[in-house]
């Protein structure tokens, strides 16, 4: 039964958030929930709504077990997570990992819970992903294998984890080897990424997930992501820590509606890398077009014409992300 996995809630300061998250999952009702919160930061705004959210998280009205696991200080986002998830994986061996702004279709628990027991024992395999970046399906299949650990709705074992190393102290040497530079089979792909995980090694960036994505990828290990989406991100707002796009990506239908807990999907013959998706998801949902300065201006002479405000919006942004970024 689905509501049997595990499940890791990831909540801060957002009350809207969690309580569309809470009322979805009291669809399947889990039996065990985790949830782990970072503590306020200094200031009175900051108090009141991490307040809220254990508020709303008291209210949870089915009958499951709860663990909590509630900083008293700030610890920021990558400690804070990468903390979260080492609790949650001290007690479980695999599970879903859900941000109070990772909002799934119901078919998505579905999908782990096929998924998680499948490839249990394939080391091969370190992720299972809600998400789908991609503008058409890619196959016949119901899923596919990325190197791209999407972490809008996800599910791992313990096995994978612990491959996570925190300090990312592995970056420097890693960068010179040979697994690297034949890990990214286009140059400027392999640059961006140098750029941000320097970034990240300096502690410039924030963020535990670039460092997961790199522990997946040192240890060679690929992501089944769904052939649609199943997760509904809500977090683009003005409260979002690194997502400040104003409009949301947008959300999917999931083919899988009428999943069962014993149906049987069409699996991947192979597990292989679907080297087009990658490319695809490079170039647009990680901005890497925006690398390729041929293709930025053509963009932004187009956008020029099409949306004169929007093409003004954009690059006042830019400059705003880019001095951010240079402090």
């Amino acid at each position: 039964m689905i509501s049997q996995i595990p499940i890791l809630l990831l909540v801060y300061n957002r009350p809207k958030h969690t309580l569309a998250l809470i009322n979805r999952l009291r669809s399947i009702k889990p039996k065990k929930i985790y949830i782990s919160s970072d503590g306020p930061k200094e200031n009175q705004k900051d108090f009141i709504n991490c307040q809220k959210v254990k508020i709303i998280i008291s209210k949870i009205d089915w009958k499951c077990k709860l663990k909590f696991n509630y900083s008293i200080d700030n610890q920021g986002c990558r400690k804070s997570v990468s903390n979260g998830i080492n609790w949650f994986f001290d007690n479980e061996n695999a599970g879903i990992i859900l941000e109070d702004d990772c909002v799934p279709n119901l078919d998505f628990f579905n999908f782990c819970k096929i998924l998680l027991k499948k490839y249990k024992n394939q080391n091969k395999i370190s992720v299972i992903s809600g998400s789908n970046f991609q503008k058409k399906e890619i196959d016949k299949y119901y899923y596919y294998f990325s190197k791209y650990p999407h972490c809008w709705g996800w599910a791992t074992w313990k096995r994978a984890w612990k491959l996570y190393d925190p300090k990312f102290s592995f970056w420097p040497k890693w960068k010179q080897s040979l697994d690297w530079k034949l890990l990214h089979k286009d140059l400027i792909e392999k640059k961006y990424w140098e750029k941000i995980f320097d970034k990240v090694y300096k502690n410039k960036i924030d963020s535990w997930a670039y460092v997961w994505t790199a522990c997946v990828w040192k240890n060679k290990g690929l992501t089944a992501t769904p052939n649609l989406n199943l997760i509904d991100n809500t977090g683009f707002d003005e409260n979002a820590t690194h997502t400040f796009a104003l409009k949301k990506f947008e959300y999917k239908k999931s083919r899988y509606k009428n999943f069962k807990n014993n149906i049987k999907i069409l699996h991947p013959k192979s597990i292989n890398i679907n080297n087009e998706a990658d490319n695809y998801v490079f170039l647009n949902h990680f901005k890497g077009i925006y690398y390729l300065w041929p293709y930025r201006i053509f963009y932004f002479i187009k956008l020029f014409f099409k949306n004169p405000n929007e093409f003004i919006l954009k690059i006042i942004k830019i400059i705003k992300y880019s001095l951010k970024q240079s402090i």
